[in-house]
């Protein structure tokens, strides 16, 4: 998988101006170079204890993406909030 986003991204990176990644892994530092490198942001979300330090440093904004409230925003509730406000 990883190497298939790679290719469809640099494929097709004419047709976006943002890329955004939900990974933390280190491979894709070359390929968050490479787009920087051609004018695009990149955004990556990971957890912030599975992120690479060069990897989030590389890309133009991080996003701890267990930060539910701060990703989503303050609509999104789990399934048993929602279920014990009903009651």
């Amino acid at each position: 998988m990883d190497v298939e986003m790679t290719i469809d991204a640099m494929l097709h990176f004419k047709k976006y101006d943002t890329a955004v990644f939900f990974t933390g892994d280190s491979d894709f530092l070359a390929l968050v170079t490479y787009l920087k490198n051609h004018g695009k942001k990149v955004f990556i979300f990971s957890s912030e204890n599975n992120v690479s330090q060069e990897l989030r440093t590389g890309a133009d904004g991080y996003t701890d993406i267990l930060d539910i409230d701060g990703v989503w925003g303050k609509e999104l509730k789990h399934r048993a909030e929602l279920e014990k406000e009903s009651r």
